[in-house]
């Protein structure tokens, strides 16, 4: 399959980082990271087929410690999606930041909900997903 070039318009500041970025992960140029990067945000956004289908879920969420009630909240959560989440991992990152790690499988529609519920609690520093079809 053939290429076809786009032409990309960035500011400097952008450009400069993605220039550090491509030198720290070794990508061979520009095109090859920027592919990447396209590739990831479609995966990431294509959940149309995703909802439809069973699928495997790494949800990692990273707060403050402090922030006592998002623990709470990810244990009403745990308890709402039980149906779907099949594991759960906590620790302590350091005195001041703590992270959950949520495994869940089943439906597409019911993961990222679990997904979509998580993403909205106050107080959270970080959020990531990994979401793959079974």
């Amino acid at each position: 399959m053939g290429s076809t070039v786009v032409s990309l318009s960035l500011d400097s500041r952008l450009l400069d980082r993605l220039e550090k970025l491509i030198e720290q992960l070794g990508y061979s140029n520009r095109s090859e990271a920027i592919r990447d990067a396209i590739r990831r945000l479609i995966m990431e956004y294509e959940f149309s087929d995703m909802r439809e289908r069973r699928v495997l879920a790494a949800i990692v969420i990273v707060y403050e410690y402090s922030e006592g009630h998002v623990d709470r909240k990810l244990a009403r959560i745990r308890h709402e999606y039980n149906d779907v989440v099949v594991g759960n991992l906590h620790m302590h990152i350091d005195g001041k930041y703590c992270t959950e790690l949520l495994i869940a499988r089943g439906e597409g529609r019911r993961v990222l909900g679990l997904i979509a519920v998580t993403k909205g609690i106050r107080g959270i520093a970080s959020s990531r997903h990994l979401l793959l079809p079974i």
